[in-house]
């Protein structure tokens, strides 16, 4: 029941984000932008993570969409910037994070992204071998003609067109449908193992793995503390073989069993390095690029969660109200019963001119490749 009521309170904040991401991904094509990121440099770092800021939120979604830009001539630190971005500061992310534990932990992910970017494009400025950037290219090029994929099939017509017309909207309602196709298996996942976790994993195995403070998980933790915190907190994610969604539910769990600020904004980075997703990557890129890249993105991520609790702890941010998962579950007759009601209501409906459309059949314009890409 645990989980299940995580995912009732959490269950509005999903179709909403998941429709605003639909929205947008019909709008903006994968040609356009390798074209502005062919070349390395802040400007086209930053545009790459606008670009993964308006993507879809499913970790191998976002795999498949960021080899696609490396593929189409982006370049190989862009297209990493576009990674960290459509994992981390995804809309879906930030406003389901905002209902399980509060707008201090939505924008401690949003600053996670950002530094994890800045700190990718400094480290690879220090060492990037340019062998591997060559191999992982080739090697995705290949990849992707053995996969048989046409990646682009974007719809014509200028944004009022898309917005005001049915055609629009049955884009938008295939978008909407094939996000959910490809993420709901991990979010139920997500969900359940955190629930599963919450009731038959004693506080004394958190408190193993996870230093706390002699003061308690109220005390300010030490830099130790943190830092401890932060180099586990992925190596947990590492097991759950679930994308960013799904490790929502798993960082409030963390939250509940007194893991530093740190640790849990480090751990929301994590899914960038679970199993599955470098196994992904060693596919997609060879193994030898798959580990140079997970080695660097957990360097990112650690070092990224570090910051971030303590531009939090220097004016005095960071969360004090740690709420037991029973006070997340609650199930009541409040604005969440209301607001389920009303974006279930809203789901409907675009799940309707999904399949009036032609549904599983929908005609190539109707999306890009984000959603037929699977790994």
């Amino acid at each position: 029941m645990t989980g299940a009521g995580m995912l009732w309170k959490a269950l509005w904040a999903l179709i909403f984000g998941y429709v605003i991401s639909a929205g947008i991904q019909v709008l903006v094509t994968r040609e356009q932008m390798a074209k502005l990121l062919g070349e390395r440099g802040l400007r086209q770092a930053g545009l790459a993570g606008f670009f993964g800021f308006i993507s879809s939120s499913c970790s191998f979604a976002a795999l498949a969409a960021s080899r696609s830009v490396l593929v189409k001539g982006a370049h190989p630190v862009n297209s990493l910037a576009f990674l960290i971005a459509s994992t981390n500061l995804v809309i879906e992310l930030g406003i389901v994070l905002w209902v399980l534990l509060g707008w201090k932990f939505t924008l401690a992910n949003l600053l996670l992204g950002i530094i994890m970017i800045i700190y990718a494009y400094a480290l690879t400025k220090i060492w990037f071998p340019g062998h591997l950037e060559e191999s992982a290219k080739h090697h995705a090029e290949e990849a992707q003609k053995s996969e048989g994929m046409d990646m682009e099939h974007g719809m014509e017509g200028s944004l009022r067109d898309k917005l005001l017309s049915l055609k629009g909207w049955q884009n938008i309602a295939h978008a909407f449908f094939m996000e959910w196709k490809m993420v709901w298996k991990e979010i139920l996942l997500g969900f359940t193992i955190a629930g599963f976790i919450a009731v038959f994993v004693p506080q004394s195995f958190w408190s193993a793995i996870f230093l706390v403070s002699e003061g308690g998980a109220e005390a300010s933790p030490g830099f130790f503390t943190v830092v401890e915190n932060a180099l586990v907190a992925p190596v947990v994610a590492f097991f759950t073989f679930i994308g960013s969604m799904g490790n929502v539910p798993l960082a409030a769990m963390l939250w509940s069993r007194e893991a530093s600020f740190g640790g849990v904004v480090s751990f929301l980075g994590a899914d960038l390095v679970a199993a599955t997703v470098i196994w992904v990557h060693a596919k997609y890129y060879g193994w030898a690029y798959a580990l140079y890249l997970s080695a660097l993105l957990y360097v990112c991520m650690v070092a990224a969660g570090i910051t971030v609790h303590y531009l939090f702890a220097l004016v005095g941010m960071i969360p004090t109200e740690r709420p037991s998962l029973q006070e997340m579950v609650r199930f009541g007759i409040d604005y969440t019963f209301f607001l389920n009601l009303a974006f279930l209501a809203v789901a409907a409906a675009l799940l309707w001119l999904h399949f009036r459309g032609g549904g599983g059949e929908a005609p190539v314009d109707a999306h890009d490749s984000r959603h037929q890409a699977r790994a």
